[in-house]
């Protein structure tokens, strides 16, 4: 087990009985003597005594901190990332994401086996899809057919926070999140950063199972909360690039007309 990883995993009003992702790491019996556990608590309440022995008696260094006030995703990784220690990783998790058995020995090998590389990704699915790593377009999404695992160049590709391994050397030279993006965002604003520097990434050849909010919503005010912070993300994420933002912005455009249709509600227009 990687004894110099640091886990974190955001909490927003679930129990940790609730959390797919949580739940897969108190399966991991060698968890008790290596990595860092590090909990960030959105929720209103903190999490109940019993719950927070649990954790304490299987992950030997857990961190938990609770924020009632719900800081923004961003912020949360910047803070997180301020505390690693030299020579260390960093893997991001939402809370529900069921983690194989195998994710962290088929991650050691291979960090050793590519030592220079700083970014590791895990081959994510949702519906049966390969949805993580992805073709970006700008515009639009490309799903990647006959993904094979390996190193692969990082232009052009786009991949979701869970599950990401990213080395603290990349942190050293300087990169932090921008604070504006809250929610959404983060993982795109990281990807598109990371390959400004780096030709490439490793794709970890294990498979997560992972719940895409705004595609598996059914509920209207929930999509649109989501389409409007989408939105909001892009306009900061492409802000330095004016012929690329133009694009998008028309292309927001673009999906509210068909989500109006969808939904039979202007109510995507608005901001």
């Amino acid at each position: 087990m990687i004894s110099n990883l640091t886990i974190v995993i955001c909490l927003y009003n679930k129990d940790i009985n609730e959390s797919a992702t949580l739940q897969s790491l108190l399966n991991f019996k060698d968890f008790k003597d290596y990595s860092t556990i590090f909990i960030w608590d959105n929720s209103k309440e903190v999490i109940n005594q019993e719950s927070f022995i649990l954790l304490n008696n299987h992950f030997k260094n857990l961190i938990y901190k609770h924020t009632p006030e719900n800081v923004a995703l961003s912020k949360i990784y910047n803070t997180v990332i301020d505390s690693l220690e030299e020579d260390s990783y960093l893997m991001l998790c939402d809370d529900d994401s069921d983690i194989p058995m195998s994710f962290f020995e088929i991650l050691e090998e291979q960090i050793k086996l590519n030592p220079y590389q700083d970014l590791f990704l895990p081959q994510i699915y949702s519906n049966l899809v390969l949805v993580s790593p992805a073709k970006d377009f700008l515009i639009k999404t490309g799903l990647i057919k006959n993904l094979k695992a390996g190193t692969i160049g990082s232009s052009n590709i786009t991949a979701i926070n869970s599950g990401m391994v990213i080395s603290n050397r990349f942190f050293n030279e300087g990169f932090r999140y921008d604070e504006r993006l809250r929610f959404y965002g983060t993982d795109n604003y990281f990807m598109s950063q990371y390959s400004k520097f780096r030709k490439n990434l490793v794709v970890l050849d294990v498979k997560f199972v992972h719940s895409l909010s705004f595609n598996d919503s059914s509920d209207i005010s929930n999509k649109l909360r989501i389409f409007r912070e989408i939105k909001r993300s892009n306009a900061i994420i492409y802000s330095d690039q004016f012929f690329k933002r133009q694009i998008v912005l028309f292309n927001n455009l673009v999906v509210a007309c068909k989500l109006c249709l969808k939904h039979k509600t202007l109510r995507f227009f608005s901001n």
